[in-house]
């Protein structure tokens, strides 16, 4: 009686796929990425701004300084520090804003 193997079924997830943009203007390049437009003066911002918004899928407006930082943080390895620094802070500013919330809902439950 010969054995079979069990095949490993794999499934594929599909992850929606981001709606993207480029034009290029008399002075520059619009990058549209889900909706939200991204001005560049020169090829090097853009690539920039491209590895940031589409690479990264960070929505946010940052300045070059901003981009050029956190590319460099990538490359050397401290990207996930410094991105997780952001989420704590993030995290304690949504607990002050849920505490604020709750005392705004007493005042107004004793009004």
């Amino acid at each position: 009686m010969a054995k079979r193997k069990k095949q490993a079924v794999t499934e594929t997830v599909r992850q929606p796929k981001l709606n993207i943009t480029l034009r290029t203007v008399p002075n520059g390049y619009l990058l549209d990425v889900e909706k939200e437009g991204y001005m560049y003066f020169d090829e090097q911002s853009l690539l920039e701004g491209f590895c940031i918004h589409v690479g990264l899928e960070r929505k946010v407006f940052m300045t070059r300084d901003e981009i050029r930082s956190l590319l460099r943080a990538t490359e050397d390895g401290s990207a996930e520090k410094r991105l997780q620094e952001e989420v704590t802070q993030l995290q304690e500013e949504l607990k002050a804003v849920k505490a604020e919330l709750r005392d705004l809902k007493k005042k107004a439950k004793q009004s």
